[in-house]
């Protein structure tokens, strides 16, 4: 009994320590900026999770990436999953296009003057949930007297390296 508690307890400090080292108990700021408003293009996936779909609709836009250096990708969820079988709508573009539009995508325009934006680098593995962050920024936007769209937008910057971005409407 007691070499088990040991082992536990090791176990515990060394997952600890590695949470630790990847940044998991980091906080992240966030900031209003001003700018103009976002034109995205790119394709809506609507689906499960597991559906080829879904990864297809990702390695497209991810190939146009490789063409275009300036680029960044940008997800919008509208309706996330809660499990494998549900059915979820997500948005995947990119902010700049040298050649234009493809023909078969879609172009977004998120309107704004303002956006609240959470900058986050954090390894994968620690990386801090979706409805925390969204909690978080709901909480700000709260605290400063601002009101949000209801949109939000990951602007995906490297693997550790992800910014959330949310219209502000209009302060309170």
């Amino acid at each position: 009994m007691k070499k088990t508690l040991i082992i536990v307890g090791i176990l515990a400090a060394l997952g600890f320590s590695i949470f630790a080292y990847l940044g998991g108990f980091k906080d992240y700021p966030i900031t209003v900026i001003e700018q103009e408003s976002l034109h995205l293009y790119g394709l809506t996936y609507r689906g499960t999770p597991q559906d080829e779909g879904l990864k297809n609709t990702f390695q497209t836009i991810e190939a146009a990436l490789t063409e275009e250096a300036e680029a960044t990708l940008h997800t919008i969820y509208y309706v996330e999953p809660a499990g494998k079988l549900d059915t979820m709508k997500v948005f995947v573009g990119l902010d700049k296009t040298n050649d234009g539009m493809k023909a078969d995508w879609e172009e977004k325009v998120i309107q704004g003057n303002q956006f609240l934006v959470a900058d986050l680098r954090y390894d994968k593995w620690v990386m801090p949930r979706p409805a925390t962050i969204k909690e978080d920024m709901q909480a700000f936007a709260v605290e400063h007297h601002l009101t949000l769209s209801g949109i939000f937008i990951d602007r995906l910057l490297r693997e550790d390296h992800v910014q959330v971005w949310a219209p502000i409407v209009k302060k309170k």
